[in-house]
């Protein structure tokens, strides 16, 4: 038990309060993903840019002499397919499972490897407190995301096995640009959009980008309506060539009737004596219905060279949200037409901050080359507020023929006053040694402490965690002259489960461990990359119900995850661009106390998955005018763990378009279209059931300057 290891912990924080101090005495930070981004512009024209791997290793190594799988979403790409969510540019992206739980205005929904994953903004871990209390980030002021696959605690401490999904805020550009954007599409859609950076001064030592966004829409269920209105200002300060920072802050409100997809396999997946539920229909109380939420984010992002060997680099963010959350929802069906509801009640706020701080050595000798990694990180986390879960609400609803308004709103005696508290200090050393510029070793340990403490309502009686873990990864890669990359790495993963077992204990943390061998191929002869992945992921410690007693929760369920991941990316000509993958993906429960569950896949986990999108600039007199379409396969899944035949989801298969036409080298519109063919399908069911998105088409006039 890592517990145990509770008394080695002291002797650790004098090394991470020497990094502190560094910090402090060393102030102020980076502008580096701008010198980045803006190179990756000036040759993007040329070659395609292979991302780094800095959200994999946190230290500058090209994603070819990488020895983890990584897939990257640039600026162009959620330009190109009209991404809206940040969830919705990771379609096309292999291992990923996007948008499972069909359209949804508040939430992001992925699955990795067939497992969970977390969100971070600019490398540092995002809230996401008591389910509910979630960051959310607007598509409009993203950079680039990077998503590294598989267990990551080695690096970030506390992460579920699937993976972790990197958001890279937009920030100030050396060259002076800008656009404005408006566009109109289905549900009513509309945005205006305002982007503008460059140089402050003359030297141009110090830079500001703004960017601002507002949003409208209806649909696409009954009564679901979002406004959001977005600012996010920067500004980056070269204040020498060793020493530069970059302060970032956003501010985001949201408005909104949520889409409520939560419906039952009765209707939708399931035949009945009076058809199919409607698509648009809601089983929630749409005059009721909201989500509004406000977030502010203030960060900086800092770096100073001692030396040609020693770089410090600090990022900081602090976070707060308030929100107020209203969601009715089907529990069960009472009759062959009524479904019985609950509602989900939560108002209140949270809060976080994180510190990561990195010394990096790199140097030479003889035939090696060393990079050596030093990191502390803190983040601290607390959410409170008046919550109710009610698992009776309103009158029964018809969900052929529903009339909405037979409800009676939450009472101060249904609400119950919560808050949690959690906190993580990790300590970390990776080390990479390159020989002859052939072979490349990557090792890599850390140890966390992470505590947590959350009030329970029905009790008030307040559950304390106290975990302390080591984690480890390793790679080996062999760097070949012709551009094919092989490697094996092994990774780990810690993530602390609030609540108490049968014996009144807290829960263990669930862990994982991942093998994957694979190879990087970026060839002289093609202006792109091929990456090709195997991999064995397990889950531990996982949370499974006993058929004898039921009420009772314990941790003897083990999950494991076998695959397979292609993935292209290229330029095929310098008017023909593409991206295609193909994951094979078998996810199965392999430890149970029920034994129907042993060997089933997992709900709403897909066998494969395949995706194509190309987009072509026409030559001669039609040059100016780009066509992309795209196609995405998801296969079947099963809605329950045992794997039973009326809950089987059939595949179902999708068509992306679009048009867009360059008026002039300041003037563009732009159509873009999803699902085309407006295929109705279920997404996926894990009890509950989703319909898929629907046909959207979007259309937007951008000026740039």
């Amino acid at each position: 038990m890592d517990r145990k290891v509770a008394s080695t912990y002291p002797t650790l924080k004098p090394l991470a309060y020497a990094i502190l101090l560094a910090a402090t005495a060393s102030f102020p930070t980076i502008a580096e993903e701008t010198a980045k981004s803006e190179a990756a512009s000036e040759s993007s024209d040329e070659k395609v840019v292979v991302i780094g791997g800095n959200t994999a290793l946190k230290i500058d190594t090209p994603a070819a002499e990488t020895p983890r799988a990584l897939s990257e979403v640039t600026l162009e790409n959620i330009k190109d397919r009209g991404v809206k969510k940040i969830d919705e540019a990771m379609r096309y992206s292999a291992g990923v499972q996007a948008t499972p739980y069909g359209p949804d205005n508040i939430n992001d929904w992925l699955k990795i490897r067939g497992f969970g994953w977390s969100r971070y903004q600019n490398g540092l871990q995002t809230l996401n407190e008591s389910g509910f209390y979630g960051w959310q980030q607007e598509a409009y002021g993203v950079e680039r995301i990077e998503m590294l696959k598989g267990p990551a605690s080695m690096l970030y401490g506390q992460n579920p096995p699937g993976g972790l999904v990197n958001v890279l805020s937009k920030r100030p550009t050396r060259l002076k640009q800008g656009e404005v954007e408006l566009s109109y599409g289905s549900d009513d859609y509309r945005h205006f959009a305002l982007d503008t950076s460059g140089p402050v001064t003359d030297e141009g030592n110090v830079l500001y980008r703004l960017v601002g966004f507002a949003r409208q829409a209806n649909g696409p269920t009954e009564g679901a309506q979002s406004e959001r209105y977005y600012i996010a200002p920067s500004i980056s300060i070269d204040f020498s060539d060793d020493t530069s920072l970059t302060l970032l802050t956003s501010y985001m409100k949201d408005n909104t009737n949520q889409t409520s997809g939560f419906k039952l396999p009765y209707g939708t997946l399931q035949d009945t004596p009076f058809g199919k539920v409607d698509y648009k229909m809601s089983y929630g109380e749409p005059d009721y219905a909201a989500n509004n939420s406000e977030e502010f984010m203030a960060g900086y992002e800092f770096k100073h060279s001692f030396n040609d060997t020693w770089t410090f680099h600090q990022n900081m963010a602090y976070s707060y949200m308030n929100l107020l959350l209203r969601g009715a929802y089907g529990l069960s069906m009472i009759d062959d037409r009524h479904v019985n509801r609950g509602l989900t009640y939560r108002d209140g706020s949270a809060q976080s901050w994180a510190l990561d701080n990195r010394m990096v050595g790199h140097w030479t000798f003889d035939r090696f080359e060393n990079t050596l990694l030093l990191g502390v990180d803190y983040f601290t986390a607390n959410s409170r507020g008046k919550d109710a879960n009610l698992y009776s609400f309103g009158a029964p609803l018809d969900i052929f023929n529903p009339v909405y308004g037979n409800y009676q709103p939450v009472s101060d005696s249904d609400l119950f006053n919560h808050s949690t508290k959690r906190r993580q200090n990790g300590l970390y050393i990776q080390n990479q040694i390159k020989f002859d510029d052939k072979w490349l070793l990557l090792v890599g340990g850390r140890y966390d402490k992470a505590t947590s403490s959350d009030t329970q309502p029905d009790t008030n009686d307040r559950i304390d965690m106290d975990d302390h873990k080591y984690t480890k990864s390793a790679g080996l890669m062999y760097i070949s002259d012709i551009g094919l990359n092989p490697y094996v790495s092994y990774s780990e993963s810690f993530q602390p489960l609030s609540g108490r077992n049968n014996n009144n204990n807290p829960y263990e943390p669930q862990t994982g461990e991942q093998t994957e061998l694979g190879v990087k191929y970026v060839p002289n002869w093609f202006n792109g990359y091929i990456n090709a992945a195997v991999y064995e992921l397990y889950q531990k410690n996982t949370l499974t119900t006993d058929p004898a007693n039921p009420s009772v929760r314990t941790q003897t369920g083990e999950a494991r995850s076998r695959g397979l991941e292609l993935e292209a990316v290229g330029n095929a000509t310098d008017d023909l661009k593409f991206t295609a993958s193909y994951t094979l993906n078998q996810v199965i429960t392999t430890q149970s106390l029920n034994a129907a569950e042993i060997d089933k896949r997992l709900p709403a986990t897909p066998r494969n998955m395949a995706s194509l999108w190309a987009d072509y600039n026409l030559p001669g007199s039609l040059h100016g005018f780009t066509i992309g379409s795209g196609v995405r396969y998801i296969g079947s899944t099963y809605g329950d763990s045992t794997n039973t035949r009326d809950m089987k989801v059939p595949a179902y298969t999708l068509w992306d378009a679009m048009v867009r036409y360059d008026i002039s080298k300041e003037w563009q519109v732009q159509v873009n279209a999803n699902n085309l063919a407006d295929k109705k399908y279920v997404s996926a069911c894990d009890y509950w059931c989703y319909y898929g998105d629907g046909r959207t088409v979007t259309a937007k006039l951008n000026y740039r300057w």
